[in-house]
């Protein structure tokens, strides 16, 4: 199963990667981001998902398009199986269709996502049924071992996508109201987790801050303070990846406090800021296939 927490570098990362999984258990994902593009497709069980500070519905058959470094998270209806095809596409292979000889950068709408373009489509019914029969030929032909038909079919699913963003009129890419209070609390959190506390949470929201932590938790997994601390470092990670020193990272991402944000970043992702940067910087990490 694909781990939605993926670190925004891993040295084992595959060029491409496509996903088509289940969980019947409460699905649990915290936000984050990626050096690569995602194409995320609800099948069953989405309940909502945020991008960038804009929260949508993941209804059945809603079809996303997540530019690489954009900050996302998915709420899965813990009531429910959770059933949905994720495929992520190395940026290196983005840049190199573009630069192809008559390619006419072909696929560069997809970091026009979220500007020119939707960031969502709801499929119908014929049109879910042939994006998951392309699904299931890719994963066939991944027994082949036959990159070049590989590399066929995942032109064919992002040509299928690339046609049915385009030919969107924008209707399903409306932003959606939070209804539930993890929802409004996470909706709030995205527009101001860099000076926000619980309790500044509970008191905008007009509820009991004990009674929206138990609910919180019980609908993410997660309490309210340490989802915050993992909104700031997915922040954080974006900052280093686009330029800024640990120092200006440390600012922006929401931590006053220098010291605390060198110990928190070591803890959760398992090196210091510093670091982290150099290996942005490795040839090795942003080769390796």
């Amino acid at each position: 199963m694909l781990n939605e927490k993926s670190e925004i570098f891993r040295s084992d990362r595959l060029a491409v990667s496509i996903q088509h999984s289940i969980d019947v258990n409460q699905f649990i994902t915290v936000p984050h981001l990626h050096c690569h593009y995602e194409i995320y497709y609800n099948i069953n069980g989405g309940k909502s998902f945020l991008i960038e500070s804009e929260f949508y519905e993941c209804e059945p058959h809603a079809l996303f398009v997540i530019p690489k470094t954009h900050i996302h998270k998915v709420v899965a209806d813990k009531n429910r199986p959770y059933e949905r095809c994720v495929i992520h596409v190395d940026d290196e292979i983005i840049a190199s269709v573009n630069a192809m000889p008559q390619m006419n950068s072909c696929l560069s709408w997809l970091d026009e996502v979220g500007k020119k373009y939707p960031r969502k489509v709801k499929l119908s019914k014929e049109k879910h049924e042939k994006f998951m029969m392309h699904i299931r030929e890719y994963e066939r032909l991944e027994d082949t071992r036959n990159e070049l038909l590989l590399y066929s079919k995942l032109f064919e699913i992002l040509a299928f996508v690339r046609s049915e963003f385009s030919e969107s009129d924008g209707s399903d890419d409306k932003s959606a109201v939070p209804e539930s209070w993890s929802d409004k609390a996470l909706g709030y959190i995205e527009k101001n987790f860099r000076k926000i506390s619980v309790l500044g949470i509970a008191s905008s929201l007009y509820v009991n801050e004990d009674y929206l932590n138990k609910v919180f938790k019980t609908e993410t997994g997660i309490t309210l303070n340490n989802y915050i601390i993992l909104r700031k470092i997915a922040e954080a990670k974006k900052l280093l990846y686009l330029g800024y020193s640990v120092k200006e990272t440390c600012v922006l991402s929401g931590f006053n406090d220098y010291a605390n944000f060198i110990r928190t970043f070591k803890r959760i992702e398992g090196c210091s800021p510093g670091n982290f940067e150099i290996r942005k910087c490795s040839s090795e990490v942003m080769g390796k296939k």
